[in-house]
């Protein structure tokens, strides 16, 4: 029979499950692993009565990744450097609960990149706010007069605040999904403007 199944708390949903023929349930609880195997003998339920549902459930395409948390400590940090260092422009999709991503960047910071944080959320026009003189309206609070300030253009003015040591500057995109396709094609682009650029969007959760 074919059906699937979850192991454990938040474990890895296993595919290509098979239960075997009904075994006669023995007197402790026990779970047994062996070559991907997992066998389920006589679970107890609330009352202390035998659940009668025992055999062996089969996983198959099981790594040791699955159990120790996915990405939390996954083993292609390698492979993501690479891929930052070939595409020069990446979108990723977090996990809802977060702190996953930090391993990422710990790993860029840790290559010698310095790291330039926005959030998409107010950003305005990317190509203006990053590569060109911007204007900035403060607050007026009702009372103050209307002002406009002019900044300097963000990705600019951190390049040449770089260190000679530096490998590049990280421009890490929060929220980036609330961009339009204009918008995220310059982020792909900015990298070819500016080649000491590396740009990691986030744009939403898997």
């Amino acid at each position: 029979m074919s059906a699937t199944a979850s192991l454990g708390y938040g474990g890895p949903t296993c595919l290509n499950v098979h239960q075997a023929k009904k075994q006669q349930p023995t007197r402790n609880s026990f779970i047994a692993k062996q070559h991907n195997t997992v066998g389920m003998m006589g679970l107890r339920g609330r009352h202390g009565k035998t659940n009668k549902r025992v055999g062996v459930v089969r996983c198959s395409g099981i790594g040791l990744g699955d159990f120790i948390g996915g990405d939390l400590v996954k083993f292609d940090l390698g492979r993501w450097l690479s891929d930052v260092e070939e595409h020069k422009a990446l979108a990723i999709y977090t996990p809802h609960e977060g702190g996953y991503e930090g391993r990422y960047l710990s790993r860029l910071k840790r290559q010698g990149y310095y790291f330039l944080d926005l959030t998409a959320r107010g950003l305005g026009d990317p190509e203006t706010t990053l590569t060109k003189i911007h204007p900035v309206c403060p607050a007026h609070v009702g009372k103050q007069p209307i002002a406009r300030w002019y900044f300097p253009p963000e990705v600019d003015y951190r390049l040449e605040a770089l260190p000679p040591n530096a490998k590049g500057l990280v421009v890490w995109i929060i929220e980036a999904k609330v961009l339009s396709k204009a918008e995220l094609q310059f982020l792909a682009l900015l990298p070819t403007l500016r080649p000491n650029v590396r740009v990691i969007a986030e744009c939403g959760n898997w």
